[in-house]
């Protein structure tokens, strides 16, 4: 009965109905996060491309290099810090206590689940850092480091997956975020395969940053007083799809810009050219790591 007359209670002047799960700073900030990490892959895997060579064609890889230091694996230590730092800041750092799992009477305890959550999906990506630094130092099968980079966005898409609820508007944006994280697994796994196909490796942070975009998005729909995205509107449902697909034509647009303007670059400055078709590499490895041989590739720009 208080929840019906929760629902029923009338809104202030000029606001409209929230979620009650999540937050505007939980989607802004791993919003931000994949921004940044995808725009990262992008500039890289272009970099790469262009600096390769018939005696150093390119393949695509889990992480890449800095421009410095080269020599130290900064990607997998931050895929292994930050998402420590997230798995405490949701159990522990910013709580009055340690969120529990269990309630005394033996239960779960609800309204900490959704922390447990997303614990979970940081793991995810710890563990994968965890293996960019041994591919990185030891021998390992190919492909592994990849594979476990993949693995790790489909628990993500896992986890949120089963997090759609809610009225027809946060179902919609949240289904339309799983969708992009299932394909950047799928594309990683592809990439295990067909590591010289630079159209592929683009791909990748292409979505990564389309995860990113849409996070933040979902944020300034959710938890923004903006009566156009009123979840009691049908016009809301119906505008987000078309909201996602003119996002991703853009970023593949801006993508492009940066792919033409790079090469310009390279083609003006360094005196290089690669067409896309040019030293790619049919070869397939039999081990990956120590990694320090393809640094070579990504030399100074």
């Amino acid at each position: 009965m208080d929840m019906a007359k929760t629902a029923a209670a009338p809104l202030a002047p000029g606001t409209i109905r929230h979620p009650t799960h999540g937050a505007f700073k939980g989607h802004l900030l791993p919003g931000c996060f994949f921004l940044i990490w995808g725009t990262y892959w992008l500039l890289s895997v272009f970099r790469l491309h262009f600096r390769s060579s018939e005696k150093k064609p390119f393949k695509s890889r889990a992480w890449y290099p800095f421009l410095w230091p080269k020599s130290v694996p900064i990607e997998p230590l931050l895929k292994v810090v930050f998402p420590f730092i997230g798995i405490n800041g949701e159990l522990w750092a910013g709580h009055d206590h340690y969120r529990h799992l269990y309630e005394p009477d033996g239960h779960f305890t609800e309204h900490h689940l959704q922390d447990w959550q997303h614990s979970a999906m940081y793991l995810a990506f710890l563990l994968a850092g965890l293996i960019d630094l041994m591919a990185y130092y030891t021998q390992l099968p190919a492909g592994i480091d990849q594979g476990a980079l993949a693995m790790a966005y489909v628990i993500e898409g896992l986890l949120f997956s089963f997090h759609l609820r809610g009225d027809l508007l946060d179902v919609e944006i949240h289904t339309l975020l799983v969708i992009t994280i299932f394909l950047t697994a799928i594309v990683i796994f592809a990439e295990i395969q067909h590591n010289s196909n630079v159209l592929l490796s683009a791909l990748r942070p292409i979505l990564v940053i389309m995860q990113g975009v849409w996070f933040v998005q979902a944020a300034f729909i959710l938890f923004r007083d903006n009566y156009a995205w009123d979840p009691d509107y049908m016009g809301s449902s119906m505008m987000v799809p078309v909201l996602y697909v003119t996002w991703f034509m853009a970023v593949m647009f801006i993508s492009l810009m940066v792919y033409l303007g790079m090469n310009l670059y390279y083609q003006k400055v360094k005196k290089t050219y690669r067409p896309l078709s040019t030293y790619t590499n049919n070869s397939k490895n039999t081990e990956a790591g120590p990694f320090t041989a393809d640094l070579d590739s990504a030399e100074e720009v």
